[in-house]
């Protein structure tokens, strides 16, 4: 264990350059000129010192609330009203777990938990003490008071926001639901084919992030099981209902039946883009040698866990105790996600693979504490939480767990239980030292090693000096039996336990691949690869990650400009429209030319399938965006509305565009139904079997006339005859002040916006290798700063990133010590004991 550390006065204006080597016992932070900050020391647990000590001053604000949201302990400072949220959490983590992983790491890992954890207290220390000048001004407004760090809070912001958020998805309760639904409107034979149409086992056709014959594995086999399941009652309804959220970005107060009606309506208007929507996450794009040109390879991040105030990502430089990198990671994670150092790039999107399935427990009618399984009524484990509650008494509650994992429901009254059985639990801070440690590899075997520790789903990419890259689809993966269909819930009555994890060179992953490039958003990792369960995201023939691949496979070579063009157009395409105006083409070829739905086609297929606003006007500028955008919803609802009963029309009923009203939570993807749309219209030659038929016997051709009709008569009666005026209001960009969970992270006065929406990262960065040196550049808006003085003058970098952002440019990183000496702005040492 480190002794408390002394700390010297603070120096925070030297300009003069310092050496690169400093004795043991000292930490040096540079902070470059737009506030970035370097840090050097010798030990692990220094560098990690100098990292939370720097996070503290930039983020303070942010970090508390985004600790106190990871653990459930936002009543305790803003009220009663954030109480329903906390249980929420509680019952979605296992503390002991984690703190017992924790206390299982070896010294120097220790180190950089404990060490973060000091470096935060330390300037918490010098902040108590000059609240009047250096405690952020939103907790004066909010009236309480930074509280001091431990390692379980360093490693449970990453549990909290990475595990238990990218790691945890998973619909098999709701998707129960909606089989339920349409074996009850359409009867079995029909109910199950709707349903495997609308969330396909697997889909044959759905572009791969690893090129088709690069990858021979099989990963597994699912398998539909036609039994009868008990009914998911409407007390399990309410306990996995999700919360509502407004539309900037809060948790609304609402009981449960408002929430569900609220976000029914959301979801049937915005879809995923919206706020009753889903995170639809990150691309990325690697070029290796085969396919650069004037570079040996090229790696550009574009993460997108949407747009915030203080920035998502935090942008660092370590250097000493074996790391030399730069980067930027999500809430100042000690693992850098996006960066690099001299010889190795990396990065990381969503991989979506399926590591969570709920197990349906039978309960004793006896006892319901007890369940079954194999034949015997076992005792659920049960810990007691106090909820602290700011102005209030504190609340209890108790979280029961069973063998397959925590209770996400209970209903005593059907003897049923439901609980989560994670792949990645008891995993989760192995994970985080190996994306940790990624940043101390220095080839492609090192990197990898690394990347088969992590148990998330989480896709990782590689680039190097050399021009080598690499990918691999990491995560742990269960051993299913035949049996198990793990879209819907499993028996937890022993007869679908996992047989176990899959080794990791069974995980999809390539070295070099054919095509000399690797894309990817989110889309599937490779042939025969199993599916996800979540009724909101598939993998499909209709992918977004095709407007990358497009402008790939149309040059022989690129350059970093072209990549960084590339990003640039894929942000501002429509995602959808590649897959549809064919149709609408042949439909339309037998009317007459002077029809308007002819007349309507040929403005579509002169369009260039993107959006933008060159004349700054408001209003994008093409007519066909206007057009498109109307024409979609009316053909979902004319193919789905009269399959698909009740609430569960509004999962398939939106094109996902956002709007004015409903701006961009995350990323524009192609939802649910759009994709089910383009697997009917194919009929024969769709991916996935076509045995329910949607259009009820009409043509295709009916249906999209009738459909682009009706486009063409909203689209008149809102705009007018003349397609000049089909001019949609522009939907801006905003940075919203609360965070990824709907927790307060700023004052509501901080939202920041641009001028115009971008379908792009969170943050963007631009590594380019040449063989001897690497080039980095990067954007991560607003700014590095989020830091509001009491008096309300913001950080001279609270926001300096956010025009480079909207005009699609990047800042320099620095990486050697002569580069971040020449673009030194400020220096501060930090004597230490140990």
């Amino acid at each position: 264990m480190y002794k408390k550390l002394k700390r010297t006065a603070l120096s925070t204006a030297i300009l003069a350059a310092l050496p690169m080597i400093v004795e043991a016992g000292e930490v040096t932070i540079k902070r470059d000129t737009w506030g970035v900050p370097h840090v050097y020391a010798e030990t692990t647990h220094d560098l990690f010192y100098g990292y939370g000590y720097s996070v503290a001053q930039d983020r303070l604000y942010q970090m508390e609330i985004a600790k106190r949201s990871t653990q459930g302990r936002m009543a305790e400072v803003l009220g009663a009203g954030y109480v329903e949220y906390d249980k929420k959490i509680r019952t979605n983590y296992d503390p002991t777990s984690i703190q017992r992983q924790i206390d299982a790491l070896n010294t120097d890992d220790r180190a950089i938990l404990d060490g973060y954890a000091a470096g935060m207290n330390a300037w918490i220390e010098q902040t108590l003490d000059k609240r009047n000048s250096l405690l952020p001004k939103q907790f004066h407004d909010n009236d309480f008071l930074p509280e001091a760090w431990t390692a379980f809070d360093v490693a449970m912001i990453f549990v909290g926001s990475m595990g238990n958020r990218f790691g945890d998805y998973n619909t098999e309760i709701q998707n129960q639901q909606l089989l339920d639904a349409l074996i009850k409107e359409h009867g079995e034979t029909d109910g199950w084919a709707i349903f495997n149409q609308l969330n396909p086992l697997n889909d044959p056709s759905a572009p791969t992030t690893i090129p088709k014959g690069d990858w021979e594995g099989t990963f597994d086999a699912r398998h539909v099981e036609l039994v009868s399941r008990p009914p998911v009652s409407a007390k399990t309804e309410r306990d996995i209902a999700r919360l509502a959220v407004g539309q900037d970005g809060g948790v609304l107060n609402l009981s449960l039946a408002d929430a569900h009606r609220y976000n029914a309506k959301q979801f049937h208007d915005y879809g995923l883009t919206g706020v009753a929507g889903y995170p639809q996450t990150s691309n990325m794009i690697v070029v290796g040698k085969k396919k650069a040109e004037g570079a040996n390879s090229i790696l550009l991040n574009g993460p997108q866990f949407g747009w915030y105030n203080p920035a998502y990502t935090y942008s660092i430089g370590l250097h000493g105790a074996g790391f030399d990198l730069v980067g930027n990671t999500p809430f100042a994670y000690p693992g850098i996600l996006f960066g690099n150092n001299n010889d190795i790039a990396w990065g990381s999107t969503w991989g979506a693979g399926d590591v969570v399935d709920i197990y349906r427990e039978t309960l004793n009618p006896d006892n319901p504490n007890e369940y079954l399984f194999e034949g015997q009524y076992r005792p659920m484990e049960r810990r007691t939480e106090t909820i602290k509650i700011k102005g209030a008494a504190s609340v209890q509650i108790d979280i029961h767990k069973t063998s397959h994992g925590l209770l996400v429901s209970r209903d005593n009254e059907q003897n049923l239980a439901y609980a989560k059985k994670r792949a990645w639990q008891g995993r989760e801070v192995e994970t985080l030292m190996a994306w940790t440690r990624q940043g101390q590899a220095d080839n492609h075997k090192d990197w990898l090693q690394q990347a088969s520790r992590s148990a998330f789903n989480i896709n990782f990419y590689y680039a190097d000096q050399q021009g080598n890259i690499g990918y691999a689809f990491t995560g742990k993966y269960p051993e299913r039996k035949p049996n198990h269909d793990n879209r819907l819930p499993a028996s937890g009555e022993g007869g679908q336990e996992w047989l176990g994890i899959k080794p990791f060179a069974r995980n999809p992953q390539v070295y070099n691949p054919s095509s000399g490039y690797i894309a990817n958003w989110n889309n599937k990792p490779a042939d025969d690869f199993i599916a996800p369960d979540m009724f909101w995201y598939s993998w499909s023939e209709a992918d977004r990650v095709d407007t990358m691949k497009a402008i790939m496979d149309a040059q022989e070579k690129f350059t970093a400009e072209d990549v960084k063009q590339m990003m640039e157009d894929v942000s501002y395409a429509d995602v959808n429209a590649r897959y549809f105006v064919p149709f609408l083409d042949a439909a339309t070829q037998g009317l007459q030319t002077d029809d308007p739905r002819r007349q309507a086609v040929m403005l579509l297929k002169a369009w260039e399938q993107s959006s933008h606003d060159r004349d700054r006007d408001g209003h994008y500028d093409e007519a066909a965006t206007t057009l498109f955008q109307a024409w979609l919803p009316e053909m979902l609802t004319l193919t789905f509305k009269d399959d698909i009963p009740g609430q569960y029309f509004n999962w398939y009923a939106s094109a996902g565009y956002p709007s004015p009203e409903s701006p961009l939570r995350s990323s524009v993807n192609i939802q649910p139904g759009t994709k089910a749309l383009l697997q009917a219209l194919r009929g024969d030659d769709a991916g996935v079997k076509q045995t329910y038929d949607f259009f009820n016997g009409r043509s295709s051709n009916e249906l999209l006339l009738n459909s682009l009709e009706a486009a063409l008569q909203k689209v008149k009666q809102t705009h007018g005859d003349d397609p000049a005026h089909w001019k949609l209001p522009v939907v801006p960009m905003q940075f919203f002040t609360n965070n990824f969970l709907g927790m307060p992270q700023a004052g509501k006065d901080e939202l920041k916006q641009t001028h115009i929406a971008m379908n792009r990262g969170t943050e963007n960065n631009l590594v380019i290798f040449n063989g001897k040196q690497v080039e980095t550049h990067e954007v991560v808006a607003p700014g590095q700063s989020g830091f509001i003085a009491p008096d309300g003058t913001p950080s001279p970098h609270y926001d300096d990133q956010l025009k480079l952002y909207e005009n699609f440019e990047y800042k320099p990183t620095w990486l050697t010590a002569k580069q971040v000496d020449a673009n030194t702005q400020s220096v501060t040492h930090l004597k230490t004991e140990q």
